[in-house]
């Protein structure tokens, strides 16, 4: 695989500026800005750590900060925890998985949900629920499901 300078200059282009920066100091909104001037030195850094399978220890480096929930009346304020990695790392992965997806969407259970565009967890709850409810129009008896985790209140 070849990372071009077009690809690296275009995924820079789609960075939020208003993100935080990562453990190496570079904001995404310099990323953003210098697309153009960074895509040529970005996409001979991507290819060459490629070609080596290495990755630079501080791309695999990441921080994490409590960001604060949001407060709930008669609730405590809680902290969620966020790892912010490095935006030229978040790059290069994401040229990668462009490469990737489609060498690998055929070998995907079809009833995976996590880590697919635009499927989340609300989608595997629908499905549970209409596998559950038809089972039970059938007559075929009962169903126990158990939700684990944290829901988020709107």
């Amino acid at each position: 695989m070849t990372i071009t300078a077009a690809q690296v200059c275009g995924e820079l282009r789609r960075l939020r500026p208003s993100k935080a920066a990562g453990p190496d100091g570079v904001s995404p909104r310099l990323l953003k800005a210098c697309a153009r001037e960074l895509g040529h030195p970005l996409q001979r850094i991507f290819n060459l750590s490629l070609g080596q399978g290495r990755v630079p220890q501080l791309w695999k480096t990441s921080c994490i900060i409590p960001v604060p929930k949001k407060p709930h009346p008669g609730e405590l304020n809680d902290f969620r925890p966020v790892a912010l990695t490095s935006h030229v790392m978040k790059t290069m992965e994401r040229l990668l998985l462009h490469h990737l997806r489609p060498q690998t969407h055929h070998a995907l259970d079809p009833l995976q949900f996590a880590y697919r565009e635009k499927t989340g967890v609300e989608d595997a709850i629908i499905f549970l629920l209409h596998r559950s409810l038809s089972h039970l129009d059938r007559g075929s008896g009962a169903v126990r499901i158990t939700f684990f985790g944290l829901l988020q209140r709107l």
